[in-house]
């Protein structure tokens, strides 16, 4: 391949593609990189980052010199271990890629508000330092931390439960609502907004706009599954936010797109 890359995203799963497929839109030469083939896509290649060749490749590949390399990393299995030998390494990895003799490329980090811990109240937005009480938010928390004290400019996009349509209505299942607790609060942020977050980010990344380093993906309506359970069962129409609780926020709306999905609301629920 000789074509010079303006964006590199490394971990090319759903949200992955998505923003591929928006960023080409917009004329952006991108290279996917994800562990299985794609046939069927154009630039996309089958890599396995925890494999020192296929970063020894990535080094050899032409980037133009705004070229913008993403992260969207997600482990083999919901355990500590495949957790940590995939996030933490490849965090890593991309910050000293991004350091190379004659780079000095700039980072988007796909990361999770799973770094709160479940007893972390109020109102918790980038200023608010986490305090994770699991291995799962520990081990994100570990990586982001790689990232945000690397010299590379970056930003991190901290999302919360990504989601669409069919996710949600999954919650009109009594199977799906017997593991939850009515009381507690949902944070989500739709895989629409996320797509369009990320790719914000990596156009202003791409011109050396200043960006925030950290940014929470996140809707403006935390609601407790009650009210989502009710407003699923077509009895209730209008939906406030929870006062209380574990509510996510971000100081930096105004910098990113308007949200397509401020809230669940805006969903025809069939």
């Amino acid at each position: 391949m000789s074509t010079q890359w303006d964006v590199v995203i490394l971990g090319c799963g759903q949200l992955g593609r998505n923003l591929k497929t928006q960023l080409e839109i917009e004329n952006c030469n991108v290279l996917g990189v994800r562990r299985t083939p794609m046939p069927e896509m154009p630039n996309m290649v089958a890599c396995d980052l925890d494999q020192p060749e296929t970063w020894e490749w990535l080094s050899q590949q032409p980037l133009s010199e705004q070229a913008v390399v993403v992260g969207i990393v997600t482990p083999d299995a919901r355990t500590e271990a495949a957790y940590r030998a995939r996030y933490v390494p490849v965090a890593k990895r991309m910050v000293e890629w991004a350091r190379l003799p004659g780079r000095s490329h700039r980072l988007v980090w796909v990361s999770s508000t799973a770094v709160f811990s479940t007893h972390q109240h109020g109102v918790l937005d980038e200023h608010t330092p986490p305090e994770p009480d699991h291995w799962r938010g520990e081990v994100i928390l570990e990586a982001e931390t790689h990232i945000a004290q690397s010299k590379v400019v970056h930003s991190i996009l901290r999302c919360s439960g990504l989601y669409t349509a069919d996710t949600l209505l999954r919650l009109k299942d009594s199977s799906a609502r017997s593991n939850l607790n009515p009381d507690t609060v949902s944070n989500r942020f739709h895989r629409e907004d996320a797509v369009q977050w990320l790719a914000a980010l990596v156009r202003a990344h791409m011109k050396h706009h200043p960006m925030p380093a950290l940014v929470q993906g996140v809707d403006q309506c935390p609601l407790q599954y009650r009210d989502i359970f009710r407003f699923l069962d077509g009895e209730q129409a209008t939906l406030r936010a929870a006062t209380t609780g574990r509510r996510l926020d971000s100081r930096y709306r105004d910098l990113m797109p308007a949200l397509r999905y401020p809230s669940i609301d805006a969903f025809q629920i069939r």
